[in-house]
């Protein structure tokens, strides 16, 4: 029991001391660019969202952690309201035409990351200035898909600023002129097929902690890929499973999001021929195992959990965040 306990010592940490670099989409031009009230103006209610083309983002997982917005309205406005919130997530969509692209829980996927909290917020956007919002949880790109915008807000005026857009960016939206409940609007008003004026704007980001990946879902009786990027390079690797992530197991240097279980345990201890290969050596910052569940109806609906972590002889040296499988038929 002590050697899974050690084991456990694998994760969810975004390790300390990333340094901050910027994307600019589509110009480090902040004076430049058209003038749009929307989304943060005019109307009193909005769904609004706009896509990070992946050629923008690179080819590599990132840690976004704050986005700004340039004023185009002279003097300087603040954008204050009571019920606001933006959230994130990968989709495989260049714009909003096309098949599989008629709503906007279908842009921005299953799983978004809200990083605004939904709530208050008052942000004073500079005039021809990046203006950052100050996100409240970062969002994890997985170095593949493009990305998914989305802001939304009720109030009982208008916001406030005017932002700079650029015709090479997709957005649609809806707001209160169509609608009565942002939050819930399912399809967007506009844009028309080919209209695109998305807000231009600057993402921070840093090099993507050490990452677990996984299907969201898998067929019993199938094997899947559990790997493993932004590790470090030459350390040992440990990937544990389990049936909950309610736990957090504090253990110093990072904490750990998996259950106790007898899964947890199985994994690490005996790990084939469900569990192959879910201990290693990192190449590049890189492993990967296989989950290979039984083709039991039994399993059906059930959630497994996965994450990692990266140690050497002086330690655990890195954490991964926990993903989650559904098991299906």
């Amino acid at each position: 029991m002590k050697k899974s306990l050690i084991c456990v010592a694998l994760l969810l940490c975004i390790c300390a001391g990333l340094t901050a670099q910027f994307v600019y989409n589509p110009s480090n031009t902040p004076a430049t660019g058209g003038g749009n009230s929307w989304p943060f103006n005019l109307y009193t209610k909005w769904r609004f969202q706009f896509i990070v083309d992946k050629a923008i983002l690179g080819t590599k997982p990132l840690l976004i952690t704050d986005i700004a917005f340039s004023g185009s309205y002279s003097p300087s406005r603040t954008f204050a309201v009571s019920d606001f919130q933006m959230r994130m997530g990968h989709t495989t969509h260049k714009n909003f035409s096309g098949a599989g692209t008629t709503k906007f829980d279908d842009m921005i996927g299953p799983a978004p990351t809200e990083v605004y909290k939904r709530g208050a917020i008052k942000w004073l956007c500079t005039y021809h200035v990046w203006s950052d919002i100050g996100l409240t949880s970062p969002f994890l790109y997985n170095g593949i898909d493009n990305v998914c915008v989305e802001i939304r807000y009720n109030h009982t005026t208008s916001g406030g600023t005017v932002t700079l857009t650029d015709p090479s960016i997709a957005r649609a939206y809806t707001h209160a002129r169509y609608v009565a409940d942002p939050f819930n609007a399912v399809n967007w008003y506009t844009p028309i097929p080919g209209e695109m004026m998305g807000p231009k704007h600057r993402l921070t980001v840093a090099p993507a902690p050490f990452t677990c990946n996984a299907s969201a879902k898998q067929s019993v009786g199938t094997s899947g890929a559990i790997s493993l990027s932004s590790g470090p390079a030459t350390d040992l690797f440990q990937i544990a499973a389990s049936m909950g992530n309610k736990v957090k197991i504090d253990l110093g240097k990072c904490s750990v999001y998996l259950d106790p279980d007898g899964v947890l345990y199985y994994s690490i201890m005996f790990g084939s021929p469900y569990f192959n290969g879910y201990s290693g050596t990192l190449v590049g910052g890189a492993g990967q195992g296989k989950f290979s569940p039984p083709a039991l109806p039994a399993l059906v609906g059930l959630d497994v959990f996965h994450a990692a972590v990266a140690f050497n002889k002086g330690g655990v040296t890195a954490c991964t965040n926990t993903v989650k499988t559904e098991l299906t038929r």
